[in-house]
């Protein structure tokens, strides 16, 4: 029955698609509505993959492993990479099409990003109460795994962290190299501090998307043209690179220790920086190769349209459930609120509770955005 999923997924992301003949290209690549279906589809994505670590990852308990969405183990972080990189690339867009854009920034951009991660860790710090599971806190400069109450909450320290950077560099300075300067050290910075203080992979092997992103909207014309140059060969090498560099991403530190005969929990600090650096490689290139796609296929139906507007909920909000129903709740051996063993039917539990409640806490939010824009500009978009 997974396969189901599958088809599903595939059906979610190319129907009412269109692709472009030779010499033609869908020069709306990167529109705001463009986008934001694809990132539709990248929420979805990172909940599979959220629900395959819960289902079949290697880490778990080989009692309750249960495969079916084994290829969605190591798929949340280049999904994650277009978030960043769309994000980017909207705000340079909107900085430069919009004369009010940087009034009251803070308060519009950050606001409603705290709605929806407040409800959740709220719900978190519920959990852990019943269950009994210990309030336990691990200080910023702590070297040493870094336990969050709310499992996936480290995206919203990150992305905040971008939103200031951004607002620092471009709308205290008025020089675009100043701004970028200021993102590129800021992001550098993070993933220094990241790695001196051992915070997993996944809080730093991403980042530097967003600044592609602003990269590619300031000299997006002569991007665009330049890929439409050589466009086979170029699609041909970045599909190799694809295909090499998520091997690696996956596999380098392992291979790395082999090679040395290292014992893993000895130089397991090495084996992830490793790993990390390809992994890093590996979002360049998918970004890369999704942007070389879209000039040729146009997605968009009205089920990628609705996910688009509420990704944000849906990625803080799915957790809530794949910790209600999967084998574990929070940390392992604390039993959920019922387990459900059942692939195919935990992955529909979880879309089916986690969609609907998503779109409702995104209309809060969206008030919340329209109440704290600036009342001269109108057209202000979240």
């Amino acid at each position: 029955m997974i396969i189901l999923w599958y088809i599903a997924l595939g059906l979610l992301l190319f129907l009412g698609s269109k692709a472009f003949k030779k010499k033609e290209w869908n020069e709306g690549n990167m529109s705001f509505e463009h986008t934001k279906s694809f990132l539709g589809f990248c929420a979805v994505i990172i909940v599979f993959h959220h629900l395959a670590q819960a289902t079949c990852a290697s880490w778990l308990d080989k009692r309750y492993i249960r495969h079916g969405l084994d290829i969605f183990v190591t798929a949340g972080y280049p999904m994650v990479a277009m978030f960043f990189f769309c994000s980017g690339f909207g705000m340079y867009k909107s900085a430069k099409s919009k004369p009010s854009f940087f009034k009251r920034f803070i308060p519009v951009r950050i606001i409603p990003i705290l709605i929806p991660t407040g409800l959740t860790m709220l719900v978190y710090i519920l959990f852990r109460y019943i269950r009994k599971i210990p309030f336990n806190i691990d200080p910023p400069l702590a070297v040493n795994a870094h336990e969050t109450w709310h499992p996936y909450i480290w995206y919203i320290p990150c992305i905040i962290l971008m939103y200031l950077l951004f607002y620092v560099g471009f709308g205290l300075f008025k020089k675009d190299w100043i701004g970028i300067t200021v993102v590129a050290l800021g992001i550098i910075a993070y993933a220094a501090f990241c790695i001196v203080f051992r915070y997993g992979t996944w809080w730093f092997n991403t980042p530097h998307m967003f600044l592609m992103g602003i990269l590619v909207a300031k000299y997006e014309q002569a991007f665009f043209a330049r890929c439409q140059k050589l466009y086979p060969l170029k699609l041909t090498l970045t599909i190799i690179a694809c295909v090499i560099l998520w091997f690696l991403g996956n596999s380098a530190g392992g291979i790395y220790l082999m090679i040395f005969n290292l014992p893993y929990f000895k130089y397991a600090y090495i084996c992830d920086l490793i790993t990390c650096i390809f992994q890093v490689l590996y979002t360049f290139a998918f970004v890369s190769l999704y942007y070389l796609l879209s000039m040729k296929i146009r997605i968009g139906n009205p089920v990628l349209s609705f996910l688009g507007k509420f990704t944000l909920e849906l990625y803080l909000i799915h957790g809530v459930f794949i910790h209600m129903f999967g084998y574990y709740m929070i940390k392992e051996g604390v039993a959920p609120v019922y387990y459900i063993a059942n692939v195919p039917l935990f992955v529909l539990v979880v879309l089916a509770l986690s969609i609907p409640l998503s779109f409702a806490v995104s209309l809060l939010d969206k008030k919340v955005g329209k109440a704290l824009r600036p009342k001269d500009n109108k057209r202000y978009e979240k």
